[in-house]
C-alpha cells in the first residue's frame, strides 16, 4: 500500500506541529510548505481537510495559523489514513470489469491485507512516531529537511 502524496503531506503535518514546543503557538501554512518543500497552495488543501477532521485548529488573518488541537497521543496514524485516503479498496474489479468477479479469491485476500495494513497503523500515535522530538526539531529548526521525509 503506497499513500497518496495528499495522506503524506497531512502526516508531515501533525508531525510538525506535534513537535512544538508550545502546541497552542500558531504556525504558518507557509512555514511547513518551506520546510518539506511541499507547494503551499497544495498545503491549503491539506490543512483544510484536517481541520475538518478535527486533528488540527486552524486561525485566519493576521496572526493567524494553525496548531494541534488534540493531544499527540490521541491522533492514531490509521485514523488519519482513514480519513484523507480516498480509497482503502486494494483493486477495483469493475473496472475494467474483470471477468472473473464472482468467483475470485484474491479480492478477500487483498482486503485482510488492507485491514492489517490499517489495524498495525492503529498501534502507533501522533506522539509515538516523534517520541525523537529532538532530533526532528533539530532538523526542521535548522533546515537540512530535503531528504528526510523521501
Amino acid at each position: 500500500m503506497q499513500l497518496t502524496k495528499y495522506t503524506d503531506y497531512a502526516l508531515r503535518v501533525l508531525m510538525f506541529l506535534a513537535i512544538q514546543e508550545d502546541r497552542t503557538e500558531k504556525i504558518q501554512i507557509q512555514t511547513i510548505a518551506d520546510k518539506f518543500g511541499i507547494p503551499k497552495n497544495h498545503l491549503i488543501k491539506v490543512v483544510h481537510r484536517l481541520g475538518q477532521e478535527g486533528f488540527i485548529s486552524t486561525v485566519k488573518g493576521k496572526g493567524g495559523g494553525i496548531f494541534l488541537c488534540r493531544a499527540p497521543s490521541t491522533i492514531t496514524v490509521g485514523q488519519v489514513v482513514r480519513r484523507l485516503e480516498m480509497t482503502l479498496n486494494p483493486v477495483n474489479c469493475d473496472e475494467p470489469m474483470c471477468c472473473i468477479k464472482e468467483v475470485c479469491l484474491l479480492k478477500p485476500v487483498l482486503n485482510e491485507a488492507m485491514e492489517a495494513f490499517l489495524t498495525t497503523l492503529d498501534n502507533y500515535s501522533l506522539s509515538d512516531i516523534t517520541r525523537n522530538d529532538r532530533p526532528l526539531s533539530n532538523l526542521l529548526h535548522t533546515g537540512g529537511t530535503e531528504n528526510f521525509f523521501k
